[in-house]
């Protein structure tokens, strides 16, 4: 089975890389064709990816989630199940340049730390999981298309603006900061830091001074690659006629709120879920472990956004600059959290 569930993830990851060259080929060079064949592409990998969760699911008699490899995978199936709907629904497939791509990474990623099914804590054998931890990550995605079409919605003010300068700094932005990030994932990787108990029970990560260094040498890899693939991007993405390729600003404004509606609806009953969990597991509704309470901060944050908009008419630019630094929230309450913060919250 696992040979299969591989084969399967392998098929998604070829497909996802050439989807992503096609999206990116086709709105740089307005070709149609290309988007379209960039859709049946994508679908292939997502069928590949959901028969590879399937496939583990029987295997280990419940929702794959309980391991980063497995969390990154059905985080990726929901970006990419979401970037379908919205190419469909929305016709938004530019938004597709920045959502197919960060599928293929975090299945990429994935597939570096494979590991097969594994026991599991008396704790996770639960129907709990499937819900609290289906629910969070399933809103993440969310929140993650939220960014992706607010991205896009200040490129293409900006380009109607003329404000060619500023496109150019923020797509290069993008980039370097993708870039950096995947580096320094890498070389988190690579480094493979040993897993320990603290004082308090917790599952801490202890870095060497060696770990440090191959994080660090990761992170500058990413950087200097992504400097110069976001000049070229950048200079590509700030011509005029790049404008007429992306959807309407009222376009990506709307699926920019619908997403971050979807995304803290999600959220919401992950958190709640989560608490109703920790009370029959270990007795109390909240503790305060630090992912619970990012995940709190990350959804009073949306909430804070959803209430401007309609308090204080935030609407277009700023709320998709809300999107945008939104975002790094969620990267943080997701990863960093786990891989930096001692709390219950781990992996492992």
């Amino acid at each position: 089975m696992q040979g299969l569930e591989q084969l399967l993830l392998g098929v998604a990851l070829a497909a996802y890389l050439a989807a992503a060259v096609l999206y990116t080929f086709g709105l740089a060079f307005k070709r149609r064709e290309a988007g379209g064949l960039a859709f049946v592409v994508l679908g292939v990998g997502f069928l590949g990816q959901t028969a590879s969760i399937i496939a583990r699911w029987v295997e280990g008699g419940q929702l794959p989630l309980t391991s980063l490899f497995e969390t990154l995978v059905f985080l990726s199936w929901c970006v990419v199940l979401l970037s379908i709907i919205a190419d469909r629904r929305y016709t938004a497939q530019a938004a597709g340049i920045i959502l197919v791509p960060t599928a293929f990474f975090l299945t990429a990623a994935a597939v570096l730390m494979y590991e097969g099914p594994r026991e599991l804590r008396e704790e996770l054998q639960t129907h709990w999981l499937l819900i609290h931890a289906g629910l969070s990550v399933f809103g993440y995605a969310a929140f993650t298309v939220a960014f992706a079409t607010g991205f896009f919605y200040v490129v293409q003010e900006d380009l109607l603006k003329k404000k060619y300068q500023q496109v150019r700094t923020l797509i290069h932005s993008l980039v370097v900061a993708f870039g950096t990030s995947l580096g320094l994932y890498v070389g988190y990787v690579i480094a493979d830091p040993t897993l320990f108990e603290d004082a308090l029970g917790n599952r801490v990560y202890g870095y060497s001074s060696s770990d440090w260094t191959i994080i660090g040498v990761g992170a500058a890899v990413g950087l200097a690659a992504s400097l110069v693939i976001g000049w070229v991007a950048a200079r590509g993405a700030s011509r005029p006629s790049f404008a007429n390729r992306l959807p309407a600003l009222h376009l990506l404004d709307r699926l920019s709120f619908h997403s971050v509606l979807f995304g803290l609806v999600l959220l919401a009953f992950g958190i709640v879920s989560g608490a109703m969990w920790a009370k029959v597991a270990w007795g109390s509704w909240w503790e305060w472990d630090p992912k619970e309470t990012w995940a709190l901060i990350s959804w009073v944050f949306y909430a804070g956004y959803v209430g401007m908009r309609g308090l204080a008419n935030w609407r277009g630019r700023n709320a998709a600059l809300i999107a945008i630094v939104g975002m790094f929230l969620i990267v943080f309450t997701f990863l960093g959290i786990n891989l930096f913060v001692p709390g219950r919250h781990d992996f492992n």
